[in-house]
């Protein structure tokens, strides 16, 4: 069953029910984090900081052998203004040039497709999904956006963002991505020396503090192109416009 949401007001509902089944800024830090991990090693502008093109560029070149990606990770998501924390924790697959599926297993079962186009969020539980144009989710929560799509919309996010090199330490060279008007939000990416991946990240935005490292990456594995198709049958599926 397919409703289309339009209108202000029925936009308005159709947004607070996709942060109620996203789970709120839980959802939206772990999810972006977590896709944005694997897309970060897909090309980056060029920088005036030599340092951070040198850096910039190995990461390029690791990308380069990249066609498909497996990854488990873990995340801790902290809530200043009660002082808990969130356990995440799931799997992420890549298949260039742009297809990513995210399981996520607990706190609670989540299916996420991204296409470049579209997002679904699906909770197997409540048999409901609701998908949004990417730009329109980009639009409206940009630091996810930037962490997800950072690979294939740097130039945009440019525009509006400082991407600078945030000092390194025995094991990470770390990146930080900071909007240039909105003060909301922060990223640090750290990237392994050994391997230019990012290897963990941590996101702060409005009061939520997320952590998220990876524990294994698998390079290329032999993927079903299918497991990143959304099977809508025998689902109610909300449509934002």
């Amino acid at each position: 069953m397919k409703n289309r949401v339009s209108g202000n007001s029925l936009m308005q509902r159709g947004i607070l029910l996709l942060r109620r089944v996203a789970a709120g800024a839980a959802f939206r830090v772990s999810i972006a984090a977590v896709a944005f991990i694997a897309l970060t090693v897909v090309a980056f502008a060029q920088s005036k900081d030599d340092n951070l093109n040198n850096i910039l560029k190995k990461m390029e070149e690791a990308e380069k052998r990249i066609y498909t990606l497996k990854a488990d990770y873990t995340q801790t998501i902290f809530f200043e203004s009660t002082k808990g924390k969130q356990e995440v924790s799931g799997s992420l697959f890549l298949r260039k040039p742009g297809s990513i599926y995210i399981n996520q297993r607990t706190p609670q079962e989540q299916r996420i497709y991204i296409d470049g186009k579209n997002i679904t969020i699906y909770i197997p539980e409540n048999r409901q999904a609701v998908i949004d144009n990417w730009k329109n989710f980009i639009d409206r929560d940009f630091a996810p956006a930037v962490i997800i799509n950072f690979g294939s919309s740097w130039r945009e996010i440019k525009r509006t963002n400082t991407i600078s090199f945030g000092g390194e330490n025995e094991k990470y060279i770390i990146i930080k991505v900071n909007p240039m008007e909105n003060k909301g939000w922060n990223i640090k990416i750290y990237v392994s020396k050994g391997t230019m991946y990012p290897g963990k990240a941590v996101i702060e935005s409005d009061g939520v503090r997320g952590e998220i490292v990876f524990k294994s990456y698998t390079l290329n594995p032999a993927l079903d192109k299918n497991m990143f198709k959304f099977n809508a049958s025998g689902i109610e599926v909300i449509k934002l416009n």
